[in-house]
Formats: structure tokens, sequence, C-alpha cells
């Protein structure tokens, strides 16, 4: 038989899950956008520095 605090505390965590899991959930969200975001900018200035004459000869 499940005891009574061991009872509690899973009802206690649940309820916790339940309440802050769409905040997490959102909180994960916006870390990897921002990851993405910060990710995508350093490709493009890695682009951009690397070989500044392939850009001209591509437009050509």
């Amino acid at each position: 038989m499940m005891n009574h605090d061991v009872a509690s505390l899973t009802l206690a965590l649940a309820a916790a899950g339940r309440a802050f899991a769409p905040d997490a959930r959102a909180l994960l969200r916006r870390l990897l956008g921002a990851g993405v975001r910060v990710g995508a900018a350093s490709l493009v200035e890695q682009r951009d520095t690397a070989r500044p004459e392939a850009l001209d000869e591509g437009s050509r």
C-alpha cells in the first residue's frame, strides 16, 4: 500500500507539472528560437567575411 507522504508528494508534483509545463514549454521555444537566430546570423557573417570576392563573381 502506498504511504500517505508518497501519495501527497506525487500529487504535489503532478499539480506543479501541470501548472508550470506551459511556461516551461514557452521558455524552451523562446530559447530555441533565439539559438536559431544567433546561428543564422553567425552563418551569414561567416559567409560574408569568408570570400567577399565570391559575391562579386556570382552577381555577373
